[in-house]
C-alpha cells in the first residue's frame, strides 16, 4: 500500500492496571483477513476481526472460551450445527457458549468488521504465553473442527483466513476523519 502506512496491533495485556483500546483506523481489505488484539486479561481478551468476503467456512467450536462476536459493519450469515442459519447485521451479535459449533459467511457487499470477545476459565496462570492476536495459547489449543481435528487459522478449509492479506488502499474503518 504506497502511501499508507499500517500499524500492527501487538496484544495489549493488562494485567495488573487497566488499559485502553481503540477500533479507530482498523485498515479494510480487498482480500483475506485480519484478527488484531485489542486487550487482554487473564481470562478476557478482546479481538478486531476483519473479512473481505469468506469467513470460517468450516463448521468448528471452542472447548477453551465462551465467546461473542459483535458486528460492527458488513453482516454475516452463520451457520450452527443443528443446521440453523441467522444473518447477523451491524450492531448485533451472537453469543457462543463452550463447545458450539458454528461457521461463518461473510456479506460480500462489504467488508466485516467484528468486535470479538471471549473469556473462559482457564488451565494456565499468567499472560505469558498469547498467541500474536492476544488469545491465551491453552485457549486456542482446545478450538477444533466439527470433525474433532485442531483447528488452525490459515487452514484452508477455513476460508477466507487461508487467502493472502491485501488492503484496500487509502479505505478504514472507523477512520479518525469520519468521527
Amino acid at each position: 500500500m504506497d502511501g499508507t502506512t499500517i500499524h500492527e496491533r501487538t496484544p495489549n495485556v493488562a494485567t495488573d492496571k487497566e488499559v485502553l483500546f481503540s477500533l479507530r483506523d482498523t485498515p479494510l481489505l480487498e482480500q483475506g483477513t485480519s484478527y488484531d488484539p485489542l486487550a487482554t486479561a487473564e481470562n478476557l481478551w478482546v479481538n478486531l476481526k476483519v473479512y473481505a468476503s469468506g469467513g470460517e467456512n468450516a463448521l468448528h467450536s471452542h472447548a477453551g472460551e465462551d465467546h461473542a462476536f459483535v458486528i460492527m459493519q458488513g453482516k454475516a450469515t452463520f451457520t450452527f450445527d443443528d443446521g440453523r442459519t441467522q444473518i447477523v447485521g451491524q450492531y448485533e451479535g451472537v453469543m457462543l457458549p463452550k463447545n458450539a459449533k458454528y461457521k461463518f459467511e461473510a456479506d460480500e457487499a462489504e467488508n466485516l468488521v467484528m468486535l470479538r470477545v471471549g473469556g473462559g476459565v482457564r488451565d494456565a496462570i499468567g499472560l505469558d504465553n498469547l498467541t500474536t492476536f492476544g488469545t491465551p495459547k491453552d485457549v486456542t489449543a482446545k478450538t477444533s473442527f466439527a470433525d474433532g481435528v485442531i483447528k488452525v487459522g490459515d487452514a484452508k478449509k477455513n476460508g477466507e483466513t487461508a487467502k493472502k492479506r491485501v488492503y484496500a488502499e487509502g479505505k478504514f474503518f472507523a477512520a479518525e476523519e469520519d468521527l
